[in-house]
């Protein structure tokens, strides 16, 4: 989501899939559609669940882009160690902002202690989306070292991805295996082999797929033209099957918990997830920037603003979104497609108003 693209080179595909990830968040934060099919069962619950199985991808490109784009220029340690600094004032400004203005929205009062304390806790209807970046100021602190190591060698970097993706899962299936012979296991040997402790592991391995998504972008395309692959077809299919799966997923384990799965924060780190984020990625390689088009210049005019976005929208989605849910001809997919891209129209007005004022457009 970080804007970091050269001056000089605009990978105009990156745009694509940063202005479809900020809205796959959007519509995922601000979903107003019938989706329990647990209490009302029917055919548009379950299509809309399967629906939502998409949105899963949202913020794993959000990792990807910021991978293709970083890796693959040069590296000044001292300007990143600054933007890694920034990137953090920035996150605190807007978490003591949006805490703000939802207490005037809210009508709510807190003490100084209790804005403190919502603070400290990152209060989840509140701030809980910031926790995002937190996982990429995680990533940047360690970025200058991936750097070293993809620009020595690429094997390095895939090897990352792999663990990142393998050793996190792997130990979760052991342990599982473990508490059901022994109940309530704590799982505290095999954690201890774990690097990826307390992070995000998923988050890495976007980002250094990213990377090298963007080192071997050209041969990658190189090698589906002479194969004569229908690569649109290849991933479109593939999209599809992804989804379905995860789908399918999703209710048989709505209906052992007795409650619907929350489908998409639970499965960024998902073989299915990963899927459909390659997939996608395939299909955006095709994308042309045509000279003149509205469309083309507003998905460029948004890449270029996802930061502000995602930064700004839940406020908005705080205020409206369970209004809306309350209005039963608005609890369908066009409506929350639309509400989404108001949402989002609305926060990328502001952001390029706040870039605009001397001062203040160091908060963005």
């Amino acid at each position: 989501m970080s804007d970091v693209s050269e001056k000089k080179v605009r990978f105009y595909n990156i745009d694509l899939l940063k202005t479809l990830a900020i809205f796959f968040v959007v519509f995922y934060h601000g979903l107003i559609i019938k989706q329990n099919f647990l209490v009302e069962p029917s055919f548009e619950t379950y299509f809309n669940f399967f629906v939502i199985s998409i949105l899963s991808t949202g913020v794993p490109l959000f990792f990807f882009c910021n991978g293709f784009l970083l890796f693959n220029k040069p590296l000044d340690l001292k300007k990143h160690i600054f933007k890694t600094i920034r990137l953090v004032i920035i996150t605190t400004i807007w978490a003591l902002l949006t805490i703000a203005i939802m207490m005037f929205t809210d009508n709510v009062r807190f003490t100084p202690l209790e804005f403190f304390k919502a603070f400290l806790d990152m209060r989840q209807d509140m701030i809980g989306y910031l926790w995002f970046m937190g996982a990429l100021v995680c990533i940047h602190i360690l970025f200058p070292v991936l750097k070293g190591a993809f620009d020595t060698s690429k094997a390095s970097i895939l090897y990352m991805a792999v663990i990142a993706y393998i050793i996190p899962l792997g130990i979760m299936c052991i342990e599982r295996v473990c508490s059901a012979i022994v109940h309530d296991a704590a799982g505290v040997y095999f954690g201890m082999f774990n690097p990826f402790a307390g992070l995000l592991a998923y988050s890495f391995m976007y980002f250094c797929l990213g990377g090298l998504a963007c080192f071997y972008q050209e041969e990658i395309k190189q090698k589906i033209e002479q194969k004569r692959l229908n690569i649109k077809l290849i991933a479109v299919c593939a999209i599809l099957v992804s989804c379905v799966c995860l789908a399918a997923y999703g209710v048989l384990k709505s209906r052992k918990m007795n409650a619907i799965w929350d489908m998409v924060f639970a499965s960024y780190d998902s073989i299915f997830t990963l899927i459909n984020v390659l997939a996608i990625y395939v299909l955006s390689m095709n994308y042309k920037l045509k000279e003149g088009s509205h469309a083309a210049s507003a998905v460029s005019f948004i890449g270029i603003n996802t930061l502000g976005i995602y930064l700004i929208h839940e406020i908005f989605l705080h205020m409206l979104t369970k209004r809306l849910a309350e209005i039963p001809w608005c609890t369908n997919i066009i409506v929350n497609a639309v509400y989404c891209a108001a949402v989002i129209c609305v926060c990328l007005a502001i952001t390029w108003i706040i870039k605009k004022i001397p001062l203040l457009k160091h908060i963005l």
